[in-house]
Protein backbone atom coordinates (compact mmCIF):
# COMPACT_ATOMS: atom_id res chain seq x y z
CA UNK A 1 0.00 0.00 0.00
CA UNK A 2 1.58 3.60 -0.78
CA UNK A 3 2.56 5.83 1.84
CA UNK A 4 -0.47 8.77 2.80
CA UNK A 5 0.08 12.21 4.26
CA UNK A 6 -1.65 12.69 7.86
CA UNK A 7 -3.84 15.36 8.43
CA UNK A 8 -2.53 18.24 10.25
CA UNK A 9 0.96 17.62 8.58
CA UNK A 10 3.35 20.76 8.97
CA UNK A 11 6.37 21.03 6.16
CA UNK A 12 8.67 22.74 6.06
CA UNK A 13 10.86 23.41 3.26
CA UNK A 14 15.38 23.65 3.31
CA UNK A 15 16.19 25.19 0.36
CA UNK A 16 19.57 24.70 0.21
CA UNK A 17 20.88 28.16 -2.12
CA UNK A 18 19.22 30.59 0.27
CA UNK A 19 20.19 27.83 3.44
CA UNK A 20 23.63 26.19 2.34
CA UNK A 21 26.33 28.71 3.98
CA UNK A 22 24.47 28.70 7.61
CA UNK A 23 23.64 24.85 8.12
CA UNK A 24 27.56 23.98 6.85
CA UNK A 25 27.99 24.30 10.77
CA UNK A 26 27.00 21.06 12.24
CA UNK A 27 24.96 23.50 15.07
CA UNK A 28 23.34 25.48 12.89
CA UNK A 29 21.78 22.19 11.88
CA UNK A 30 20.89 21.08 15.16
CA UNK A 31 19.65 24.19 15.93
CA UNK A 32 17.38 24.02 12.81
CA UNK A 33 15.71 20.57 13.47
CA UNK A 34 15.53 21.35 17.45
CA UNK A 35 13.87 24.37 16.50
CA UNK A 36 11.47 22.78 13.72
CA UNK A 37 10.35 19.87 16.54
CA UNK A 38 9.59 22.84 18.92
CA UNK A 39 7.38 24.13 16.15
CA UNK A 40 5.23 21.22 15.56
CA UNK A 41 6.90 20.67 11.95
CA UNK A 42 6.00 16.98 11.35
CA UNK A 43 8.14 16.40 7.83
CA UNK A 44 11.22 18.70 6.24
CA UNK A 45 11.85 18.83 2.62
CA UNK A 46 15.94 18.85 2.02
CA UNK A 47 17.12 19.62 -1.39
CA UNK A 48 19.23 16.99 -2.93
CA UNK A 49 19.43 18.30 -6.63
CA UNK A 50 18.74 22.36 -6.69
CA UNK A 51 17.22 24.46 -9.53
CA UNK A 52 20.70 24.77 -11.41
CA UNK A 53 21.46 21.25 -11.59
CA UNK A 54 24.04 20.81 -8.87
CA UNK A 55 23.45 18.13 -6.38
CA UNK A 56 24.09 18.38 -2.26
CA UNK A 57 25.09 14.59 -2.05
CA UNK A 58 27.69 12.11 -3.11
CA UNK A 59 26.23 11.26 -6.45
CA UNK A 60 28.06 8.94 -8.69
CA UNK A 61 26.09 10.83 -11.81
CA UNK A 62 27.64 13.35 -14.09
CA UNK A 63 25.32 16.16 -11.87
CA UNK A 64 27.95 18.47 -10.28
CA UNK A 65 27.92 18.60 -6.75
CA UNK A 66 27.20 22.40 -5.37
CA UNK A 67 30.73 22.82 -3.85
CA UNK A 68 31.84 22.85 -6.97
CA UNK A 69 30.19 25.94 -8.16
CA UNK A 70 32.24 28.35 -9.57
CA UNK A 71 33.43 31.09 -7.52
CA UNK A 72 33.62 28.73 -4.18
CA UNK A 73 30.14 30.00 -3.09
CA UNK A 74 29.30 26.68 -1.40
CA UNK A 75 33.09 25.36 -0.75
CA UNK A 76 32.14 24.77 2.81
CA UNK A 77 30.52 21.74 1.61
CA UNK A 78 33.79 19.85 -0.25
CA UNK A 79 34.16 16.32 0.57
CA UNK A 80 30.63 16.87 2.68
CA UNK A 81 26.69 15.56 2.26
CA UNK A 82 23.91 17.91 2.88
CA UNK A 83 21.58 15.54 1.82
CA UNK A 84 22.97 12.78 4.52
CA UNK A 85 23.88 15.09 7.41
CA UNK A 86 20.62 16.88 7.42
CA UNK A 87 18.32 13.59 7.21
CA UNK A 88 20.17 12.00 10.03
CA UNK A 89 19.69 14.74 12.68
CA UNK A 90 16.10 15.71 11.33
CA UNK A 91 15.75 11.33 12.20
CA UNK A 92 17.36 12.04 15.51
CA UNK A 93 14.45 14.96 16.18
CA UNK A 94 11.52 12.63 15.03
CA UNK A 95 10.76 14.46 11.91
CA UNK A 96 10.04 12.95 8.54
CA UNK A 97 12.48 13.99 5.62
CA UNK A 98 11.42 14.48 1.66
CA UNK A 99 14.81 15.16 -0.47
CA UNK A 100 13.91 17.28 -3.24
CA UNK A 101 14.52 16.67 -6.69
CA UNK A 102 14.35 20.14 -8.83
CA UNK A 103 14.28 17.79 -12.38
CA UNK A 104 14.21 19.34 -15.53
CA UNK A 105 16.94 22.48 -14.78
CA UNK A 106 20.70 22.03 -14.88
CA UNK A 107 22.52 24.68 -15.13
CA UNK A 108 22.66 29.02 -14.32
CA UNK A 109 23.49 31.68 -16.40
CA UNK A 110 24.54 34.49 -14.74
CA UNK A 111 27.49 32.18 -13.58
CA UNK A 112 27.57 29.73 -16.28
CA UNK A 113 27.15 26.78 -14.34
CA UNK A 114 26.01 23.22 -14.75
CA UNK A 115 25.70 20.40 -16.81
CA UNK A 116 23.72 22.09 -19.59
CA UNK A 117 27.07 23.80 -20.76
CA UNK A 118 28.47 20.75 -21.25
CA UNK A 119 25.72 18.92 -23.36
CA UNK A 120 24.18 21.55 -25.15
CA UNK A 121 21.59 19.00 -26.98
CA UNK A 122 19.84 18.95 -23.90
CA UNK A 123 19.06 22.41 -23.57
CA UNK A 124 15.07 23.35 -24.26
CA UNK A 125 14.69 26.02 -27.60
CA UNK A 126 12.53 29.03 -26.82
CA UNK A 127 10.29 30.43 -29.79
CA UNK A 128 10.45 33.49 -29.79
CA UNK A 129 7.33 34.85 -32.40
CA UNK A 130 7.77 37.68 -35.11
CA UNK A 131 6.59 40.84 -33.61
CA UNK A 132 5.57 43.42 -36.21
CA UNK A 133 8.04 44.42 -38.75
CA UNK A 134 10.60 40.95 -37.10
CA UNK A 135 11.58 37.79 -38.15
CA UNK A 136 10.56 34.73 -35.77
CA UNK A 137 13.51 33.17 -33.83
CA UNK A 138 14.45 30.25 -31.82
CA UNK A 139 16.90 30.62 -28.90
CA UNK A 140 18.91 28.14 -26.79
CA UNK A 141 18.31 27.96 -23.24
CA UNK A 142 21.77 29.75 -22.34
CA UNK A 143 21.02 32.96 -24.20
CA UNK A 144 17.37 33.21 -22.55
CA UNK A 145 16.24 35.13 -19.73
CA UNK A 146 15.22 32.65 -17.41
CA UNK A 147 18.22 32.00 -15.05
CA UNK A 148 17.75 28.62 -14.53
CA UNK A 149 18.62 26.68 -17.75
CA UNK A 150 16.11 24.12 -18.66
CA UNK A 151 16.67 21.14 -20.82
CA UNK A 152 14.26 19.24 -22.97
CA UNK A 153 11.93 16.67 -21.38
CA UNK A 154 11.51 14.78 -24.19
CA UNK A 155 15.49 14.12 -24.33
CA UNK A 156 16.27 10.63 -23.68
CA UNK A 157 19.56 11.36 -22.14
CA UNK A 158 18.06 14.22 -19.91
CA UNK A 159 15.22 11.37 -18.70
CA UNK A 160 17.87 8.92 -17.91
CA UNK A 161 20.13 11.29 -16.05
CA UNK A 162 17.01 13.02 -13.92
CA UNK A 163 16.33 8.51 -13.28
CA UNK A 164 19.75 8.12 -12.48
CA UNK A 165 19.35 10.99 -9.62
CA UNK A 166 15.93 8.95 -8.44
CA UNK A 167 17.69 5.83 -7.89
CA UNK A 168 20.66 6.67 -6.34
CA UNK A 169 18.83 8.58 -3.77
CA UNK A 170 15.89 5.96 -3.51
CA UNK A 171 19.09 3.19 -3.25
CA UNK A 172 21.23 5.13 -0.98
CA UNK A 173 19.82 7.32 1.41
CA UNK A 174 16.86 6.60 3.98
CA UNK A 175 14.47 9.80 3.51
CA UNK A 176 11.05 8.86 3.96
CA UNK A 177 10.60 10.48 0.19
CA UNK A 178 10.97 12.67 -2.76
CA UNK A 179 9.00 15.15 -4.45
CA UNK A 180 9.53 16.92 -7.56
CA UNK A 181 10.30 20.61 -8.04
CA UNK A 182 10.16 21.66 -11.85
CA UNK A 183 9.20 18.78 -13.09
CA UNK A 184 8.39 20.66 -16.02
CA UNK A 185 8.70 22.84 -19.23
CA UNK A 186 9.82 26.42 -18.46
CA UNK A 187 7.05 28.43 -20.29
CA UNK A 188 4.93 28.25 -22.86
CA UNK A 189 7.91 28.95 -25.22
CA UNK A 190 9.80 25.73 -25.16
CA UNK A 191 10.55 23.63 -26.20
CA UNK A 192 10.51 24.03 -30.07
CA UNK A 193 13.59 22.44 -31.08
CA UNK A 194 13.78 19.46 -34.19
CA UNK A 195 13.63 16.50 -31.21
CA UNK A 196 10.17 18.17 -30.19
CA UNK A 197 9.38 18.96 -33.76
CA UNK A 198 9.95 15.34 -34.87
CA UNK A 199 8.16 13.63 -31.77
CA UNK A 200 4.93 15.95 -32.14
CA UNK A 201 4.75 15.79 -35.91
CA UNK A 202 4.86 11.04 -34.81
CA UNK A 203 2.29 11.69 -32.60
CA UNK A 204 -0.47 13.33 -35.12
CA UNK A 205 0.88 11.84 -38.33
CA UNK A 206 1.63 14.62 -39.72
CA UNK A 207 4.19 17.41 -40.46
CA UNK A 208 2.84 21.13 -39.66
CA UNK A 209 2.59 22.68 -42.21
CA UNK A 210 3.69 26.06 -40.80
CA UNK A 211 6.18 25.46 -37.92
CA UNK A 212 5.46 27.00 -35.13
CA UNK A 213 2.49 29.62 -36.26
CA UNK A 214 0.06 26.48 -36.67
CA UNK A 215 0.66 26.09 -32.38
CA UNK A 216 0.64 29.70 -31.89
CA UNK A 217 1.43 33.07 -33.02
CA UNK A 218 2.65 36.57 -31.21
CA UNK A 219 -0.59 38.77 -30.01
CA UNK A 220 -0.59 42.26 -29.17
CA UNK A 221 -1.33 42.42 -25.35
CA UNK A 222 -0.57 41.01 -22.01
CA UNK A 223 -1.48 37.99 -20.37
CA UNK A 224 -3.85 35.44 -22.35
CA UNK A 225 -3.78 37.75 -25.27
CA UNK A 226 0.02 37.89 -26.22
CA UNK A 227 -0.55 34.54 -27.90
CA UNK A 228 -2.93 33.54 -30.44
CA UNK A 229 -4.10 29.67 -30.38
CA UNK A 230 -3.68 28.28 -33.64
CA UNK A 231 -5.21 24.94 -34.71
CA UNK A 232 -3.37 23.25 -33.71
CA UNK A 233 -2.63 24.54 -30.00
CA UNK A 234 -5.01 22.40 -27.86
CA UNK A 235 -3.10 19.13 -28.98
CA UNK A 236 0.13 20.57 -28.71
CA UNK A 237 -0.79 21.44 -25.18
CA UNK A 238 -2.00 17.92 -24.09
CA UNK A 239 1.32 16.20 -26.26
CA UNK A 240 3.23 18.24 -23.79
CA UNK A 241 1.40 17.20 -20.60
CA UNK A 242 1.71 13.82 -21.70
CA UNK A 243 5.26 13.71 -21.50
CA UNK A 244 5.33 15.32 -18.32
CA UNK A 245 2.92 12.76 -17.08
CA UNK A 246 5.13 9.40 -18.89
CA UNK A 247 7.65 11.12 -17.18
CA UNK A 248 6.25 11.17 -13.40
CA UNK A 249 5.02 7.47 -14.27
CA UNK A 250 8.70 7.06 -14.75
CA UNK A 251 10.26 8.20 -11.97
CA UNK A 252 7.68 7.04 -9.62
CA UNK A 253 8.59 3.35 -10.21
CA UNK A 254 12.18 4.16 -10.39
CA UNK A 255 11.48 4.85 -6.74
CA UNK A 256 9.05 2.47 -5.70
CA UNK A 257 10.59 -0.43 -6.86
CA UNK A 258 13.61 0.64 -4.43
CA UNK A 259 11.19 2.10 -1.92
CA UNK A 260 7.47 0.72 -2.16
CA UNK A 261 6.25 2.39 1.11
CA UNK A 262 8.30 5.86 0.61
CA UNK A 263 6.19 9.43 -0.10
CA UNK A 264 6.43 9.96 -3.90
CA UNK A 265 4.62 13.82 -4.49
CA UNK A 266 5.21 17.25 -6.44
CA UNK A 267 5.61 20.82 -5.89
CA UNK A 268 3.61 22.67 -8.41
CA UNK A 269 1.64 26.19 -8.26
CA UNK A 270 -2.04 26.00 -7.58
CA UNK A 271 -2.38 28.07 -10.48
CA UNK A 272 -4.17 25.57 -12.49
CA UNK A 273 -5.73 27.54 -15.67
CA UNK A 274 -2.63 28.81 -16.67
CA UNK A 275 -0.16 25.78 -16.03
CA UNK A 276 -1.12 24.51 -18.73
CA UNK A 277 1.90 27.07 -19.96
CA UNK A 278 4.34 24.71 -18.32
CA UNK A 279 3.78 21.77 -20.10
CA UNK A 280 1.71 20.22 -17.20
CA UNK A 281 -1.74 19.16 -16.02
CA UNK A 282 -1.23 18.38 -12.31
CA UNK A 283 -4.93 17.59 -11.74
CA UNK A 284 -6.41 13.99 -11.85
CA UNK A 285 -7.23 12.40 -15.06
CA UNK A 286 -10.77 12.07 -13.50
CA UNK A 287 -10.99 16.17 -14.07
CA UNK A 288 -12.40 17.97 -16.63
CA UNK A 289 -11.90 21.64 -16.14
CA UNK A 290 -13.37 22.84 -19.28
CA UNK A 291 -11.16 25.50 -20.22
CA UNK A 292 -11.32 27.45 -23.55
CA UNK A 293 -7.50 26.10 -24.70
CA UNK A 294 -8.40 22.40 -23.90
CA UNK A 295 -8.86 19.86 -26.03
CA UNK A 296 -11.80 17.33 -25.12
CA UNK A 297 -9.41 14.59 -23.99
CA UNK A 298 -6.80 17.22 -22.48
CA UNK A 299 -7.82 15.43 -18.58
CA UNK A 300 -6.08 12.18 -19.68
CA UNK A 301 -2.79 13.71 -19.28
CA UNK A 302 -3.51 13.99 -15.27
CA UNK A 303 -0.83 13.01 -13.19
CA UNK A 304 -2.49 13.65 -9.12
CA UNK A 305 -3.39 10.57 -9.50
CA UNK A 306 -0.05 9.03 -9.74
CA UNK A 307 1.52 10.98 -6.53
CA UNK A 308 1.01 10.10 -2.87
CA UNK A 309 0.12 13.60 -2.08
CA UNK A 310 0.41 17.01 -4.00
CA UNK A 311 1.96 20.81 -3.05
CA UNK A 312 0.41 23.35 -4.66
CA UNK A 313 2.06 26.99 -4.27
CA UNK A 314 -0.94 29.35 -2.71
CA UNK A 315 1.72 32.10 -3.25
CA UNK A 316 -0.09 35.20 -3.28
CA UNK A 317 -0.63 38.22 -0.25
CA UNK A 318 -4.25 38.04 -0.10
CA UNK A 319 -5.75 35.06 2.17
CA UNK A 320 -9.30 35.25 1.27
CA UNK A 321 -11.01 35.63 -2.17
CA UNK A 322 -12.44 38.76 -1.06
CA UNK A 323 -9.09 40.54 -0.39
CA UNK A 324 -8.23 39.41 -4.18
CA UNK A 325 -11.06 40.84 -5.49
CA UNK A 326 -10.79 43.70 -3.79
CA UNK A 327 -7.53 44.47 -4.71
CA UNK A 328 -8.51 43.77 -8.25
CA UNK A 329 -7.05 40.40 -8.70
CA UNK A 330 -7.99 38.93 -12.38
CA UNK A 331 -9.23 35.82 -10.75
CA UNK A 332 -10.36 34.31 -7.25
CA UNK A 333 -7.68 31.46 -7.34
CA UNK A 334 -5.34 34.56 -6.75
CA UNK A 335 -5.86 34.01 -3.11
CA UNK A 336 -4.74 31.64 -0.92
CA UNK A 337 -8.46 30.33 -0.06
CA UNK A 338 -8.94 30.43 -4.06
CA UNK A 339 -5.59 29.10 -4.60
CA UNK A 340 -6.84 25.77 -1.78
CA UNK A 341 -10.53 25.53 -3.83
CA UNK A 342 -8.77 25.28 -7.36
CA UNK A 343 -6.08 22.97 -5.86
CA UNK A 344 -9.09 20.85 -4.57
CA UNK A 345 -11.26 20.74 -7.65
CA UNK A 346 -8.33 19.90 -9.55
CA UNK A 347 -7.39 16.67 -7.65
CA UNK A 348 -10.97 16.08 -7.16
CA UNK A 349 -10.99 13.93 -4.03
CA UNK A 350 -8.25 11.18 -5.29
CA UNK A 351 -5.38 12.21 -3.21
CA UNK A 352 -4.17 14.58 -0.54
CA UNK A 353 -3.45 17.88 -1.08
CA UNK A 354 -0.74 20.61 0.99
CA UNK A 355 -1.36 23.82 0.76
CA UNK A 356 1.67 26.06 0.24
CA UNK A 357 2.58 29.20 1.36
CA UNK A 358 5.59 31.74 0.44
CA UNK A 359 6.93 33.56 3.72
CA UNK A 360 7.91 36.93 1.82
CA UNK A 361 4.40 37.40 1.05
CA UNK A 362 3.87 38.41 4.26
CA UNK A 363 6.95 40.19 5.40
CA UNK A 364 6.32 42.35 8.21
CA UNK A 365 2.38 41.01 8.47
CA UNK A 366 2.80 37.87 10.79
CA UNK A 367 -0.97 39.01 11.16
CA UNK A 368 -1.85 38.06 7.63
CA UNK A 369 0.77 35.22 7.76
CA UNK A 370 -1.41 33.65 10.89
CA UNK A 371 -4.22 34.06 8.81
CA UNK A 372 -2.62 32.23 5.70
CA UNK A 373 -1.28 29.81 8.20
CA UNK A 374 -4.85 28.44 9.58
CA UNK A 375 -6.85 29.22 5.77
CA UNK A 376 -3.77 26.25 4.75
CA UNK A 377 -4.26 23.94 7.57
CA UNK A 378 -8.34 24.14 8.06
CA UNK A 379 -9.03 23.34 4.16
CA UNK A 380 -6.09 21.13 3.02
CA UNK A 381 -4.10 18.41 4.74
CA UNK A 382 -2.06 20.55 5.97
CA UNK A 383 0.42 23.38 5.10
CA UNK A 384 3.86 23.47 3.57
CA UNK A 385 6.21 26.57 4.54
CA UNK A 386 8.66 27.96 1.85
CA UNK A 387 11.22 28.78 3.13
CA UNK A 388 12.93 28.22 6.37
CA UNK A 389 15.46 31.67 5.67
CA UNK A 390 12.37 33.88 6.08
CA UNK A 391 11.89 32.09 9.78
CA UNK A 392 15.11 33.20 10.66
CA UNK A 393 15.24 36.79 9.00
CA UNK A 394 11.87 37.56 10.23
CA UNK A 395 12.46 35.91 13.87
CA UNK A 396 9.11 34.15 13.19
CA UNK A 397 10.08 30.85 14.82
CA UNK A 398 8.19 31.88 18.11
CA UNK A 399 4.87 32.17 16.32
CA UNK A 400 4.53 28.78 14.95
CA UNK A 401 3.87 26.35 17.98
CA UNK A 402 1.04 28.33 18.46
CA UNK A 403 0.11 28.21 14.81
CA UNK A 404 0.85 24.40 14.13
CA UNK A 405 -0.42 23.08 16.99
Amino acid sequence: MSARIEKGSNVLWVDFLANGNRLADPQEQLKLVNQAKAAHITHLIVDAKIPYGHVTFASSTAAPHVSEWSGGRFSAWAGRDFLRELTGKAHEAGLTVVANIDVFAEGTIRSRDGLAYDRKDWQVTYYQPAAEGEAQAFIKAEDGHEDSIFVNPLHPEVRAHQLAIIHEIAGNYPVDGIVLDRCRYPNVYGDFGDLSRERFEAHIGAEVERWPEDIFTRGSGEGKERIHHGALFPEWTKWRAMNIKQFVQEAKAAFKTLRPDALFCIYVGSWYPLYYEEGVNWASATYEAGLDWASPTYHESGYADELDFLMTGCYYPEVYKEEAANNGRPAFWYSVEGGIEMSAAAVNGQIPFIASLYLQDYENNPDQFAKAVAMCRERSHGVMLFDVCYLEYYQWWGLLPALLK
